[in-house]
């Protein structure tokens, strides 16, 4: 019942009917579901992430000619770091409807987080072999309208560990020091003491999961 229900949300976000809805089931189900079968979300994951940076990219360089390669990587960077994907999930309605296992529904944020970056990517891989390329630069665009018209030439895109290290360099504090190790799942946890407190947070690759805590930590504000 709550998947048919989320069909006719995902219809109005598509633009198209979905043809092949099992997609869409193994998007929305995680491996802790999984029976040792392909029918979890992280092969469509991996194309989505894929797809999704590509489809940002393309956008980049057509929208904006005069910017050259680092400019146009810390943009892109932006739009699609894990805190933006789970805004995006949270958007689409997928923090409601992701499939867990009993033992994972109690995750802290931190974990629920990557979890909705996650399923994000599926969704978007669905929709790419569901609808093909143009589908889903429909969906993209339409998903990231805001991100897009708030894009300035104007802009730097500086990531948030180099804005989170100047900010720390301005208050006379030591560069940030971040603890990095990967973990269960072939994820990475980056811890950082700020002023005494420890914060964390994890990512899918060392560099993510630094961003990621630094993202964190900026959104705070507990730091300055």
């Amino acid at each position: 019942m709550y998947f048919a229900k989320y069909l006719k949300k995902l219809h109005s976000i598509l633009g198209f009917y979905p043809k092949d809805t099992a997609l869409y089931k193994i998007a929305l189900t995680h491996k802790s579901l999984n029976r040792g079968e392909a029918t979890d979300n992280e092969r469509l994951e991996f194309l989505g992430d894929s797809v999704l940076n590509s489809i940002i990219a393309e956008y980049l360089f057509i929208q904006f000619p005069n910017y050259q390669e680092g400019v146009l990587t810390r943009a892109r960077a932006l739009l699609v770091k894990g805190s933006t994907l789970t805004l995006k999930a949270n958007q689409i309605g997928l923090d409601k409807i992701i499939k867990l296992s009993k033992g994972m529904i109690n995750l802290s944020d931190d974990r629920k987080f990557s979890l909705l970056e996650g399923a994000f990517e599926a969704v978007i891989g669905a929709i790419f072999v569901d609808g093909g390329w143009e589908n889903t630069k429909k969906v993209i665009y339409k998903i990231y309208e805001d991100d897009f018209k708030n894009l300035s030439p104007d802009d730097n895109f500086k990531d948030p560990k180099s804005i989170l290290q100047e900010a720390m360099q301005a208050e006379g504090l030591s560069p940030p020091n971040y603890n990095t190790v990967e973990i269960q799942d072939n994820r990475f946890k980056s811890t950082l003491e700020v002023k005494n407190i420890e914060y964390s947070s994890t990512g899918k690759s060392k560099k993510s999961a630094e961003t990621n805590l630094a993202d964190s930590i900026l959104a705070k504000g507990d730091f300055i």
